[in-house]
């Protein structure tokens, strides 16, 4: 193995006829911050699902950190535990407030202690800008807000890599930046990250490579400047024409 923390080979996902992945293959180093691009139904969503075991899929292979991600090995559910993904809807537990949200798969999943579950969630509310927020339930949160306790929840369990799947997407435009400002700090702390985002501007700052998929299909990968200055593939400049004009 090289230095990769995710490897996909060969990877190919349907949904009943319709070829949702096809032959996906992708590598993420250490550190390594990649933006998929491309438009909707591309199979983007359907790729970070797959990679944190949400989604089944007929072939292939991931490997994260060495390991073969298999659901029927007793060590699954752990490696699971090292990828963090936050949803583009936040799925947070409505009934609980914020600093429960952060700390339910402290005491939930890694058993530990509440006093010690509460500090880290603290800790990581902090992080994200929130802590006043600490006692507030959803429903009294602003969209931006929910995501970065999304952000924080996911966190909480000490990922090795993050996904996020179209973080800003649901949020209104002066709330965006909120939330695309913690992705800011994770990448400037060295978070290995696959973020799957339509803010083209974004993905140009912070990204160190870019995957543009179409059609289940990865048509091209690059660095950030090769992709956007110079495209190789047609259908890649077509998207980045419309979406930057």
């Amino acid at each position: 193995m090289n230095n990769a923390v995710l490897e996909i080979k060969r990877l190919y996902k349907s949904f009943g006829k319709l070829k949702v992945l096809n032959d996906i293959n992708l590598n993420v180093k250490k550190g390594e911050v990649v933006a998929v691009i491309g438009p909707s139904g591309s199979g983007k969503s359907t790729l970070l699902r797959c990679i944190k075991g949400l989604e089944r899929y007929e072939k292939g292979e991931i490997y994260f950190n060495g390991c073969k991600l298999m659901e029927k090995d007793r060590n699954f559910r752990k490696l699971q535990q090292d990828i963090g993904l936050v949803f583009q809807h936040f799925n947070l537990f409505p009934h609980m407030t914020a600093l429960q949200n952060v700390m339910e798969g402290l005491v939930t999943v890694k058993r530990m202690d509440k006093k010690d579950a509460e500090k880290i969630a603290l800790s990581l509310l902090k992080k994200v800008g929130l802590e006043e927020k600490k006692d507030e339930y959803p429903s009294r949160l602003s969209g931006g807000q929910k995501q970065r306790v999304a952000i924080a929840r996911a966190l909480a369990m000490g990922p090795k890599l993050m996904l996020f799947d179209e973080p800003t997407s649901a949020l209104d435009p002066e709330l965006v930046g909120e939330v695309l400002n913690v992705i800011r700090d994770l990448a400037g702390e060295g978070m290995t990250m696959i973020i799957v985002t339509h803010e083209m501007g974004f993905a140009k700052e912070i990204a160190d490579s870019i995957v543009f998929m179409d059609k289940g299909v990865i048509l091209e990968q690059g660095k950030v400047e090769e992709i956007f200055k110079n495209p190789r593939h047609e259908r890649t400049k077509m998207f980045l024409e419309k979406i930057i004009a």
